[in-house]
């Protein structure tokens, strides 16, 4: 609902006017999964119409792995695809370099991986698209307000003819519906924490938002993993703004920040496991799933490594086989507590008796 009334969805034919409004094309991948409440209802406010390309499909992707450049990961991949759907259908086409994100801690360096950060600009040049109706700002997402407002403003104007005063009102309230939304998923995500069993155990998956929300990306995982009966939650619904990740001061990926302080929330509960979500190629996970292996110490977890050639059943035999272990590990953790709490009845009614016997001596 945060997009009711907002955007709209490209058909198969041009759209570049809607009620009046020109029509700006926002391609349904990479960093729009996770910003795209942002720039929908800030273009909205500015009186241009967001149209974004449907959920992934085969045509898309068979189209983008075809026109995208050798050696980039398959999220990369697609977006060329989800880029070549919106070609000659919108008045512009939005391609920015998102630089850097909010971050947790101000010490945290926020970075986008290279391939997400130039993605817009490797389309630009295999997809041959006419750069005037192209906006392609290069956006801080972690500046101060006025400082963004400002870096938008001056790249945006000389096609849209903007004044500073809309840009800025326009932001401000892009980023409180952003906000609103990440404020939803917490809340929604306190509410099954705080309504289910400890006793059961509770897969967080971790990723990037392009594969955690992409069904054809992530090969329907939320949907298998409700097939064998294993109750699951992205990272965006746990709200571990408080996990101390001071022993990790130089990462530099904003996402992989993001990664790593949700696998130490799991590692601190008992009942969550870990399953992080990845791609073949992913430069930046090359690195990140040593210290997520780390922290995950001698706990069970699984790391899933998906591109174009991976198949549902392949994976299906993977998450059964994390099921199992799984819950043979919630077993042992049951037996250990039963063990733990017989012997510390022991030892307190040992001592009952040792006092009973010292009284009696006396």
């Amino acid at each position: 609902h945060h997009l009711a009334g907002v955007a709209e969805q490209i058909e198969d034919v041009p759209v570049r006017e809607i009620n009046g409004r020109p029509t700006v094309g926002l391609h349904s991948s990479l960093y729009m999964h996770q910003t795209g409440i942002l720039w929908s209802h800030f273009f909205d406010a500015l009186g241009y119409q967001p149209v974004f390309t449907p959920p992934t499909n085969t045509r898309i992707s068979k189209s983008g792995i075809e026109h995208a450049e050798e050696g980039v990961c398959y999220p990369v991949k697609v977006s060329h695809g989800h880029i070549r759907e919106l070609i000659g259908k919108t008045r512009y086409l939005f391609l920015p370099s998102l630089l850097n994100m909010p971050t947790a801690r101000p010490e945290e360096v926020g970075r986008y991986c290279p391939m997400v950060m130039s993605g817009g600009y490797m389309a630009r040049m295999a997809l041959t698209i006419n750069p005037s109706v192209v906006l392609s700002p290069a956006v801080h997402l972690k500046y101060p307000f006025e400082a963004l407002a400002e870096e938008l403003f001056q790249q945006l104007k000389p096609k849209l003819k903007l004044r500073k005063r809309l840009v800025r009102r326009a932001l401000r309230h892009g980023l409180d519906k952003q906000k609103g939304f990440s404020v939803d998923l917490l809340r929604h995500g306190k509410k099954i924490l705080t309504h289910r069993s400890d006793k059961q155990p509770l897969i967080v998956v971790t990723g990037r938002p392009y594969n955690l929300y992409d069904e054809r990306l992530n090969l329907r995982l939320g949907r298998n993993l409700a097939r064998i009966g294993m109750e699951a939650l992205p990272l965006d619904f746990i709200d571990d703004s408080a996990v101390d990740l001071s022993d990790f001061p130089g990462m530099y990926w904003g996402l992989g920040a993001r990664i790593l302080r949700t696998a130490r929330w799991i590692r601190q509960h008992p009942f969550a496991f870990g399953l992080h979500l990845t791609n073949f190629s992913c430069g930046a996970d090359s690195f990140l799933e040593h210290f997520y292996k780390h922290i995950m110490g001698d706990k069970a977890y699984l790391i899933l490594e998906l591109d174009e050639h991976s198949a549902v059943a392949g994976v299906m035999t993977r998450l059964e086989a994390f099921r199992n272990v799984v819950e043979n590990s919630m077993n042992e953790t049951a037996v250990a507590a039963i063990v733990r709490n017989e012997s510390e009845t022991e030892v307190e009614n040992g001592n009952d008796l040792r006092y009973q016997l010292s009284i009696a001596d006396r």
